[in-house]
């Protein structure tokens, strides 16, 4: 009963709409009716108008949301003793559930890599900073922020077993298991960003002589 209680705590701390309620406090406006209309970072930025104020406004929701992330896989397990490794999977995945399916927004919320990275930075930081790394690499390459996140999300699955091989399937298991899961989870929240990339590609190939 413990550990049910946590998750739930930890779901609705990842539910907690930070973009959303930046850009209120800040511009006075509903996020979800800026840009594509999603709460997360990147969106939000877009209600700022100069490049500084979309660099902190990213900057500081960012870390928010992977906040959220952090405490729950970090400080959750000390609450609850036992398996830390187990017990900061099972919160960090409820977090980042709960920053995708906002019960506060009629289930509908970011695209969670905020909040994942937080919680890989709380059971493996080098792991993290790597796929950070590989996302900025990335975006800078293709000027794509979703390519970006979906390079980090791989980062994940493929450092988990090779920056520990000894141990990935073994006493690490659990986050082996949930590194492939965001990966797998970040390609379903971005599938529109897909399906929209695939659209441009196709219309820009119709066009050309």
């Amino acid at each position: 009963m413990p550990l049910v209680a946590c998750c739930f705590g930890a779901f609705l701390l990842g539910a907690v709409p930070w973009a959303l309620l930046v850009v209120r406090v800040c511009k006075g406006v509903d996020l979800r009716t800026i840009g594509s209309g999603n709460v997360g970072a990147t969106n939000a930025s877009r209600a700022f108008t100069t490049k500084a104020g979309r660099l902190i406004a990213f900057l500081a929701i960012y870390l928010l949301d992977a906040g959220k992330g952090f405490v729950s896989a970090g400080l959750g397990p000390s609450i609850l003793g036992g398996d830390a490794v187990k017990a900061g999977v099972l919160l960090g995945a409820s977090a980042i559930l709960g920053h995708v399916f906002c019960p506060f927004l009629r289930w509908k919320g970011g695209k969670g890599v905020a909040t994942a990275t937080g919680v890989l930075l709380a059971l493996d930081w080098k792991l993290a900073l790597l796929s950070i790394g590989v996302f900025f690499v990335v975006r800078l390459l293709t000027g794509q922020v979703f390519f970006g996140s979906l390079a980090l999300g791989l980062a994940l699955a493929v450092g988990s077993v090779v920056l520990s091989p000894e141990v990935a399937f073994g006493t690490r298991l659990p986050v082996t298991v949930l590194c492939c899961a965001i990966a797998a989870f970040l390609c379903f929240t971005h599938r529109s960003n897909l399906s929209k990339h695939r659209a441009h590609k196709q219309k820009a190939a119709e066009v050309a002589p």
